[in-house]
């Protein structure tokens, strides 16, 4: 008691500045003189366990802030199953003469006819008409990706071709495999800026995906007011693609619908002379890749000779085909 009071004493002479502040201020210094460490060791006990407190409230409060993530085992986004879409309609083309590669480029699936009672099963693919310029005595052969990858290739004949300097389109038919087509994108739904996926084989290899956007649209849409040196009915994309992907679709990123068929980039040139020869080197323009238009497929499609090719003959094939999808 006597030791107690030592301390009371010391603790009253050590705040005797504070005598006159209220009594629980007086009562809490009184405290501390008495209890020395361990109240101390309390004190910061009760601040770390407030400060616990405070961050466990607030990670639970973010926690119920966000929303639950759901994973559904073989479930796809709707963006990831478009992309598979475009890959299974997507095709290499190749072609070999005397056992050698003389021309390759790519393709797309833009119709079908399953098998029936008298015909045979057949998918159409369309491709660029420079790819098959080459084909005198040259067979043509058409390889698959995605789940029909594994059939290998299968041999394909031109129905219809264009000009590569004026409609740079043609037509294949490939018998014996049935593959689902892609849809058409609508003409009103093609925009600047709009994004864009190309599907191809580069120099003829694996498959390959680059991105961009619609950089500029045929001259006959969205006119400046000035008048064009020359009419272009193409659209320009700053997608990559390089040798290869010629002949393959250029689709829209967000409903995987087909957009127009890759003709190739814009290249400058360089002359180069030495004392022996002179030669020419060309270089691709970056961002600058064209595309034949929807509005030109469609009347190549619908022309009486691709027309009469894509004709249904029998009732069943009929029931079960998709052909020139909208």
């Amino acid at each position: 008691m006597k030791s107690l009071a030592r301390e009371t004493a010391a603790c009253s002479e050590s705040h005797d500045i504070r005598v006159d502040d209220s009594a629980s201020f007086a009562t809490v210094d009184t405290q501390c003189c008495v209890y020395g460490g361990s109240l101390a060791r309390a004190r910061s006990l009760r601040l770390a366990s407030l400060c616990l407190g405070a961050f466990l409230a607030m990670t639970i409060g973010c926690a119920r802030i966000q929303p639950p993530v759901v994973e559904v085992p073989g479930t796809e986004s709707p963006r990831q199953n478009a992309i598979d879409q475009m890959v299974d309609a997507s095709v290499k083309v190749a072609l070999d003469r005397d056992g050698r590669h003389v021309m390759f480029g790519s393709g797309v699936v833009i119709a079908s006819h399953a098998a029936g009672t008298q015909t045979e099963a057949i998918s159409y693919v369309l491709t660029a008409a420079h790819v098959v310029a080459a084909g005198d005595g040259a067979t043509i052969s058409v390889g698959f990706c995605g789940s029909r990858a594994a059939q290998g290739k299968f041999a394909a004949t031109v129905i219809s071709q264009g000009k590569s300097d004026g409609l740079d389109l043609a037509l294949l038919r490939v018998p014996g495999i049935v593959v689902p087509p892609v849809l058409f994108l609508e003409d009103s739904q093609l925009r600047l800026g709009k994004q864009i996926l190309v599907l191809g084989f580069p120099e003829g290899q694996r498959l390959g995906i680059s991105a961009g956007i619609v950089s500029q649209l045929a001259s006959s849409e969205l006119q400046s007011g000035i008048p064009a040196d020359r009419s272009e009915h193409r659209i320009v994309i700053d997608a990559a693609a390089p040798r290869g992907v010629s002949g393959g679709g250029a689709f829209d990123a967000e409903t995987g619908r087909l957009v127009g068929i890759v003709q190739g980039h814009q290249t400058f040139s360089i002359a180069v002379k030495d004392q022996a020869q002179s030669y020419t080197l060309k270089f691709p323009v970056p961002g600058a890749t064209f595309v034949v238009p929807m509005t030109q497929i469609r009347p190549f499609l619908t022309s009486p000779e691709v027309a009469r090719a894509l004709a249904v003959s029998s009732p069943e094939a009929t029931q079960a085909s998709r052909v020139v999808p909208k």
